[in-house]
Parts: structure tokens; C-alpha cells; sequence
């Protein structure tokens, strides 16, 4: 079937410009299942790719000091309700070299779905790349997502990723991230997730700050209602002089849902520092109470502080 009658449809309920694909200035991937549908390099980015029924594995290298414009963009999906998903992506980032990363996951459909994603980002000395993250789900929570992510960012180099999961039911997640940082490199990862019914969320995200005057910073918001359950764990270690990291974690829980948050410190060089803050609870009963005296029914107030922290 072609592209159009297969993915079009899919981004258009999704919110996203179908013209991403037909734009030769903007490269892409484009995948269901193991099924590649669509991908573009452009000059000064290379895409390469090898399809195997069990695992697809894609190589995107931009070259020294290139500055690619448009966003690229990672698209996969699952057209079907039922099947599996299993990719590995390899970025490389040479010396001066700065992109955006924009992935969709489009699981709109799924009703029993695995999804892996592994991802080994190297960014070189001077480099700046950040990745954004975004899942769509459906209603049925049939779907299990498994993301692991390796980072290496060089000296003065730049990273930040944002993993939104607020569409649809959760399912099953397992997020982790581990990031290694080098001479005044600077982090920053968000993540925000919306869990219903029993949907359960494991998020552990790492950053070691190994170089001079590293900085970083871990932020979580998670919302959860019905009987979801959520483990949160934030790990920040400082290991050389200079190196500051903080992480912020906020969970709202509702109803019968469980909320945990864990965070970790290692510090082993005298002159880092690394602080942290965590909060788990139901709804602010000030901001509660500001939106109901405005004219907002509980619920409705309810829901308005939640999406709002999620944002």
C-alpha cells in the first residue's frame, strides 16, 4: 500500500505537517514496524540503514561543524494493533555540529504492541543536539514501551531531551537514560508522563558529570489516576571540580494510584554539587481553590493543574 494511504492518515489525527516528508530540505525516517516507508539524508547529514526482520538498526552521522536547520525527523509507528517494533539508532554529532531530533510515536492503533527503542548519541566537543520525544498511545494500555538511551556529551557540548507521554493510555513503560558528561558540557532532560487505570511507569535517568564545570538537571512530571503505579529515579553524580547538577521531580497522584520517587547523589570530588527536590501528592488545595472560586467544578479544576503541570 502506498505511503500516503498507509502514514498520512496517521500524522493528520496526530497533529503533524505530512509536508515533513515531502520536503527535501528536511531529513527523516519513517517507519511501521520493521518496515521502513520513507527516509531522507540531506547534505551534510547521512542516513544509513539496515532492515532485518528481527531489529533495524540506523546510522545518522552530521558532519563537523554543520548546522542543520529543520529539525529532523524520526517517525515510528504501528499502523496495526498488534505486533512489535525493535530499533537501535546510533547518532554521531562531529565537532561543532548542532541538530534538533523530533521522534514520534505513533501507537494510536495498538491494542497488543511491544516498542524498543536503543539509542547511542555521541555528541563531539562543541556540539549542541536535542531530542525531542513524543508518544501517542490509544485507549486500550495493550502496549509495552522499553527505551534505553546512551549518551556522551563532549567538552562544551550541549544536550537536552524532553519524553512526553500524555496521549492514550501509558500501558507498560520503561524509560532509562544515561548520560556521561565531559568538560563544561551541559545537560538538561525532561520528562512528563500521564498514567490511567493500571498503567505502570518506570523512569531511571542517570547523568555523570565527569568534566570540569559540568552542569545538568533532571526533571520529572508525572501525573497518575485511577490504579497506576510510578517509580521515579533520578541519579546525578559529580566527579570533578566545578560540576553542579540538580533534579526536580514532581508526581500528582489521584484515586488509588502509588507514586515514588527516588532520588540518588554521588558526589567524589570535594568541589561538586549536587542538589535535589521531590513531591508527591494530590492537587495544590490553594490553586484548587483559586480555580472553583473562578468557576471551575472540582474535576474540572482538578484537571486543569494537572494538564498545566504537564505542559
Amino acid at each position: 500500500m502506498p505511503l500516503t494511504d498507509r502514514f498520512i492518515p496517521l500524522l493528520n489525527a496526530s497533529g503533524i505537517d505530512r509536508g515533513i516528508l515531502d520536503d527535501r530540505e528536511t531529513a527523516h525516517i519513517a517507519a511501521d514496524g520493521q518496515s521502513l516507508l520513507s527516509h531522507r539524508s540531506i547534505p551534510g547529514l547521512s542516513i544509513k540503514i539496515d532492515e532485518n526482520p528481527e531489529s533495524t538498526k540506523v546510522d545518522i552521522r552530521i558532519e563537523r561543524d554543520t548546522h542543520i536547520v529543520n529539525p529532523v525527523h524520526l517517525c515510528f509507528a504501528l499502523l496495526h494493533g498488534i505486533g512489535s517494533q525493535n530499533f537501535s539508532v546510533h547518532i554521531v554529532l562531529e565537532p561543532g555540529a548542532k541538530a534538533d531530533f523530533i521522534a514520534h510515536g505513533l501507537f494510536a492503533n495498538a491494542q497488543v504492541v511491544k516498542h524498543t527503542m536503543q539509542k547511542l548519541i555521541e555528541i563531539g566537543d562543541g556540539a549542541q543536539a536535542h531530542f525531542t520525544d513524543s508518544h501517542i498511545h490509544g485507549l486500550s494500555g495493550g502496549i509495552e514501551v522499553n527505551s534505553t538511551a546512551q549518551i556522551k556529551v563532549g567538552k562544551h557540548a550541549r544536550y537536552g531531551s524532553d519524553f512526553s507521554l500524555t496521549s492514550g493510555r501509558v500501558g507498560r513503560l520503561d524509560l532509562n537514560e544515561s548520560i556521561q558528561a565531559d568538560d563544561y558540557a551541559v545537560v538538561e532532560i525532561v520528562s512528563r508522563v500521564f498514567g490511567h487505570d493500571d498503567d505502570t511507569i518506570k523512569i531511571n535517568e542517570e547523568v555523570s558529570l565527569n568534566g570540569l564545570f559540568s552542569r545538568s538537571m533532571i526533571k520529572s512530571r508525572v501525573a497518575l489516576e485511577g490504579e497506576a503505579r510510578a517509580d521515579i529515579v533520578g541519579i546525578t553524580e559529580g566527579c570533578a571540580e566545578g560540576a553542579r547538577g540538580h533534579m526536580d521531580c514532581m508526581e500528582i497522584i489521584k484515586d488509588q494510584a502509588v507514586g515514588q520517587s527516588t532520588p540518588v547523589v554521588k558526589v567524589s570530588h570535594p568541589l561538586a554539587k549536587i542538589t535535589h527536590e521531590a513531591a508527591i501528592g494530590t492537587v495544590d488545595k490553594k490553586q484548587m481553590e483559586t480555580l472553583i472560586a473562578h468557576g471551575l467544578s472540582p474535576e474540572q479544576a482538578t484537571d486543569m493543574i494537572v494538564l498545566g503541570m504537564l505542559r
